[in-house]
């Protein structure tokens, strides 16, 4: 029985084989990720992990610096003004919110109440709550006088639909000038929702001219 002891069967051969290949691939792997890893430190500081040859810088620094220091203490920023930089030193504000904070921005015309901020693309209840007190509107939105609409010129705007920039060139070939926002509201396009949140950018005509 001792001739047979070590014997091995072809079954028994094709696992050492596998099991050999495996362990040889293992630590190649192994080595290739080591070698990597120390070109990459030799290449990079701590301080500095972009890959620079000659001919690439890396990305602006407003861009890659996403660790930017933030503010230890409150400060109190107006909406309207603040600009990136400015904005992703807000804890909680990192370069992407920020883009879309003053993409929004843009497309208003400015902000009216800090309460927009809800209206950003993947703003929560928890976040905007611990970010409005970090707001106020120091300097007011971009505003129309209804009383200088002309038809067939609406200037556009997010919060004005397709429908109720048809009702109101409607309504100034009707009436020639629009005054005050009872006027726009008898029409079925406004709503009481819609005065609110367009009145600070379509403002009524001084009362000395209604």
């Amino acid at each position: 029985m001792g001739r047979y002891f070590f014997f091995i069967g072809r079954a028994e051969r094709i696992v050492l084989i596998v099991l050999l290949l495996l362990i040889s691939s293992g630590a190649v792997l192994l080595s290739l990720t080591s070698r990597g890893q120390n070109q990459m430190s030799a290449l990079a500081s701590p301080a500095d992990t972009i890959y620079r040859p000659d001919h690439y810088v890396g990305p602006p620094a407003h861009l890659r610096n996403s660790s930017a220091p933030k503010f230890r203490q409150r400060q109190i920023l107006d909406l309207n003004t603040v600009d990136s930089l400015t904005l992703i030193k807000v804890p909680g504000i990192g370069p992407a919110f920020s883009h879309r904070i003053l993409a929004l921005r843009r497309q208003l015309g400015g902000y009216y109440t800090v309460l927009q901020l809800q209206e950003v693309y993947g703003m929560d209840e928890d976040k905007f709550l611990s970010l409005k007190g970090w707001f106020r509107i120091g300097r007011s939105p971009r505003t129309y006088r209804l009383d200088s609409l002309i038809s067939g010129d609406i200037p556009r705007h997010p919060y004005l639909s397709y429908t109720q920039v048809k009702s109101l060139n409607r309504l100034i070939s009707r009436h020639g000038r629009i005054m005050r926002w009872s006027t726009l509201m008898r029409d079925p396009a406004f709503s009481r929702d819609d005065s609110i949140r367009l009145s600070p950018y379509f403002i009524e005509a001084p009362k000395s001219l209604q």
